[in-house]
């Protein structure tokens, strides 16, 4: 009789335990998979080109630049305003990156055609912009709009602004 009590105390404590242990169970499964996952994502970051995440970095930056400096007549789309200001979509400007590069940093002024449009508003000059940020919103205008997958080097920003 001794005994029954005592196992019978045990299976009340039994049940909890097993929960306990399954609870346990299912953790090690879960954080197990979120380490592989862990490890799988910096595996394959690791595998990326130098060149990719070179490109990647001048692209967010670009893009963030872009929208400080450039979005207010260009629009984020860069469709332009209105009868205002260019689009950079379909610009013929685009055939020639070392002019883009120039009219970033020194500014535009005078009438210009753009898609058959004209346009006679000054773009001013930019000078608080570095070549690293003329290489980043080149890039990503480029990339955005040309389909472009290469970055703008910085030297080529410092080349044409000699």
């Amino acid at each position: 009789m001794k005994y029954a009590i005592r196992d019978r105390s045990f299976d009340k404590y039994e049940d909890f335990f097993k929960s306990v242990l399954l609870l346990l169970r299912s953790l090690r499964t879960y954080f197990s998979k979120i380490f592989v996952a862990i490890i799988a994502s910096i595996t394959f970051s690791a595998c990326q080109s130098e060149e990719k995440i070179k490109f990647e970095q001048y692209y967010i930056g670009g893009k963030e630049l872009y929208e400080q400096n450039c979005a207010n007549c260009h629009q984020k789309d860069g469709t332009g305003f209105k009868e205002l200001y260019p689009p950079i979509v379909g610009s013929e400007y685009l055939k020639d990156k070392s002019q883009v590069i120039s009219i970033i940093k020194n500014g535009l002024s005078g009438e210009i055609v753009v898609k058959g449009k004209k346009y006679n508003q000054p773009m001013p000059a930019n000078h608080s912009l570095t070549n690293l940020d003329i290489a980043e919103i080149t890039t990503y205008i480029y990339a955005e709009w040309q389909g472009e997958k290469k970055i703008t080097d910085v030297k080529e920003v410092e080349n044409t602004l000699k």
